[in-house]
């Protein structure tokens, strides 16, 4: 069943088919569109969240993949994997939109729930440059990288996008940019 053998790899482009699936409310609803039979769809997969979730991932995934390698740091590095994220948000927003999880995000980061380790993977170590950088205790890494989801996720990245007629490069420096003031702002909050 190639649909959902190809949930397992993590190259968002191979994952591109999935994307009408993620607008389906059910089940049966998938099995019609990408065509196995409904008892072959239940077997491979238990639910649509699990679908989502495995969409998600895979994005995440391939995120990471095109960040590890980076060599920039702090503010820079930032902007570096912005500019990779803003990319992704381009090609897998919308459908990343139907895959927001009903659990708030830190509740997900406390849990270890593995597309939030995912997320931490690609936005843990600019983040944290960041925070050492502000003179911010690691302590506080939750709270930023909260705020991080909160300011720039695809939902948001798309509007500021589609509000701002920004291109790609003046929006990584404004998100980027607002970022570091709002860690600034933490660090104010700290004393």
């Amino acid at each position: 069943m190639s649909f959902i053998s190809s949930t397992s790899r993590t190259a968002p482009s191979i994952l591109t088919p999935l994307t009408p699936l993620l607008w389906q409310r059910t089940i049966p609803a998938v099995a019609e569109r990408a065509g196995p039979s409904l008892a072959t769809a239940y077997r491979y997969l238990l639910t649509l969240d699990e679908l989502r979730r495995k969409f998600m991932l895979g994005v995440i995934d391939g995120l990471y993949e095109s960040t590890k390698n980076l060599k920039s740091n702090g503010l820079e590095l930032l902007e570096d994997t912005m500019a990779e994220w803003i990319k992704v948000v381009a090609e897998d927003g919308p459908a990343m939109v139907l895959v927001r999880s009903r659990e708030g995000f830190l509740c997900r980061l406390q849990q270890g729930e593995p597309n939030v380790r995912a997320f931490e993977k690609v936005w843990g170590p600019p983040i944290r440059q960041l925070l050492d950088k502000a003179g911010i205790d690691w302590t506080q890494f939750p709270y930023a990288i909260g705020v991080f989801n909160a300011m720039f996720n695809s939902r948001e990245i798309m509007d500021l996008k589609a509000v701002t007629g920004l291109n790609d490069e003046k929006l990584v420096t404004g998100c980027s940019r607002l970022y570091w003031a709002a860690l600034q702002g933490l660090c104010d909050t700290n004393d």
